[in-house]
């Protein structure tokens, strides 16, 4: 259940203050997570931009976005990140972060977003021939670099 469902008598700034803010300053940056999009709130206050994978339940969009932070490299725009374990992800510059809803709470118009791309189980991107994917591009791809 969400933590305002099982908080009603708290405010959308009440969990943004309580659970995100602490959060942030624990570790870093936190997750928001739901059935349609999940991204990071934080990595603004670094400089880099958010996270965001869309098509995959919170708890495996997690474990994507943890392994790319765990990479030796930023993630950047138009580039291919090739986990060890887990899907082929391509990196698609957000055109629109204000579905990044609890980022731009903290961040307002600061807030820019990578999204990680992921190939299904046979290696097709969305923007291929096959059966659809369950993922939104939230960002134009450059199909020349995509490939």
């Amino acid at each position: 259940m969400c933590w305002m469902c099982e908080h009603p008598d708290k405010s959308y700034a009440d969990y943004v203050e309580e659970i995100v803010v602490p959060t942030i300053a624990l570790s870093g940056w936190a997750v928001q997570g739901g059935r349609a999009l999940t991204y990071t709130i934080g990595l603004t206050e670094v400089g880099q931009p958010e996270l965001a994978v869309t098509g995959k339940p919170p708890d495996e969009a997690y474990d994507l976005i943890e392994a790319v932070l765990a990479g030796e490299s930023q993630p950047r725009a138009g580039t291919r990140c090739d986990l060890l374990l887990g899907p082929a992800l391509r990196v698609v510059q957000v055109a629109h972060a204000r579905r990044l809803r609890v980022a731009r709470t903290l961040y307002g118009d600061r807030v820019s977003a990578l999204q990680l791309v992921w190939a299904d189980s046979l290696g097709r991107w969305p923007w291929e021939a096959g059966p659809a994917q369950r993922q939104e591009l939230l960002g134009a791809v450059d199909l020349r670099r995509a490939g």
